[in-house]
């Protein structure tokens, strides 16, 4: 991301009319192409922003983010700018999973095709870390999936995720790995195939092992969804004493509610 654009005092439209003059010098050489392409880069910034801003309607700051993005891929093209590009596949993913306008099936189907793009350009050869994250996103949109089997569609996720751990280790990357151990303690508990005790153990573990990193200090919000989740998992509990399992449940509930207030 460029770090020098000034967020709050850029106007879309502005952008947008300077980028039309900036475009029509350019084909005629009188300006440089990088003044087009930084441009480009703020609707990208723009973007990012809109799609992480706290203030405002959730529904409008993701369509807003959309948006941004899609015109930032008029000059940020594969062909001349690949890693730009697929930067921008990837966001467009998280915004099309996140989306809250539209039809979910048909969101979640968009993400997938965004994420499936920016693996053209962010290979494991050229782009390590860039892919794993994309690919253990894709997990989160496998998990996420209507359309198909729901059974495959976990097991894809499962397979993303896990795969992920390979190059997210606790110690490198603290964060996409408690991230990736939550992701795969909710695609255990939601598991169709396998042993149902058996998955509800694997999920109880990585969600518990999510927390070492996801403190009710640092990250209250991650800390209290993984709080709600042991508790569900424990209310669906195969595995030791009921009455026990119930209790731990409720501790968990009552944990989160520590955060989540009315």
């Amino acid at each position: 991301m460029n770090q020098n654009n000034s967020l709050d005092n850029l106007d879309f439209e502005a952008v947008l009319q300077a980028e039309a003059i900036t475009h029509e010098n350019w084909r005629a050489g009188g300006i440089v192409f990088d003044e087009l392409k930084r441009s480009e880069e703020a609707l990208e910034d723009l973007g990012i922003a809109y799609m992480s801003r706290i203030v405002g309607d959730r529904r409008e700051n993701i369509e807003l983010a959309i948006s941004y993005l899609m015109a930032a891929l008029r000059i940020l093209t594969e062909t001349d700018f690949p890693a730009y590009w697929a930067r921008i596949q990837s966001y467009l993913g998280n915004a099309y999973i996140d989306r809250i306008e539209g039809n979910k099936r048909e969101n979640i189907e968009t993400a997938i095709a965004y994420y499936t793009s920016a693996l053209r350009v962010y290979t494991e050869a050229d782009f390590p870390t860039y892919w794993i994250r994309t690919r253990n996103r894709l997990g989160v949109a496998y998990w996420s999936r209507i359309e198909g089997d729901r059974r495959e569609n976990i097991e894809t996720a499962i397979a993303y995720s896990t795969h992920a751990l390979r190059v997210f280790t606790e110690a490198d990357f603290p964060i996409d790995w408690a991230l990736t151990q939550h992701y795969l303690g909710v695609a255990y508990w939601s598991r169709i195939e396998g042993n149902r005790r058996e998955n509800i153990e694997t999920a109880i573990a990585y969600s518990t092992h999510a927390l070492k990193v996801f403190t009710e200090a640092d990250f209250p919000t991650y800390w209290a969804i993984i709080q709600n989740n042991l508790g569900i998992a424990y209310i669906d509990r195969i595995e030791g004493n009921r009455r026990e399992n119930i209790e731990t449940a409720i501790a968990y509930f009552m944990a989160a509610l520590r955060v989540f207030t009315e």
